[in-house]
């Protein structure tokens, strides 16, 4: 799966799970640019953990800041 197969699908569970209207782009902050609070970001962990099939308790998923960070996460988890 590509990046860009895998920031399509972040887009689509934020607009189906979170109710997030605006199109997110790689460089958005997970929480100053989105607004995501904490439920939030273990609600799009949760998801994405059952789209993708992957765990992403990896350390560097606490320090995840943007939505690349989180593409980047999971196209490691999937490789």
């Amino acid at each position: 799966m590509s990046e860009t197969e895998i920031l399509s699908e972040i887009r689509r569970i934020a607009r189906d799970e979170l109710g997030l209207e605006r199109e997110l782009a790689p460089e958005d902050d997970l929480a100053r640019d989105l607004g995501l609070d904490s439920v939030q970001r273990i609600e799009l962990a949760v998801a994405l953990e059952d789209r993708f099939r992957v765990a992403l308790e990896h350390p560097d998923a606490a320090q995840a800041r943007t939505v690349g960070d989180v593409v980047n996460l999971i196209a490691r988890a999937k490789s």
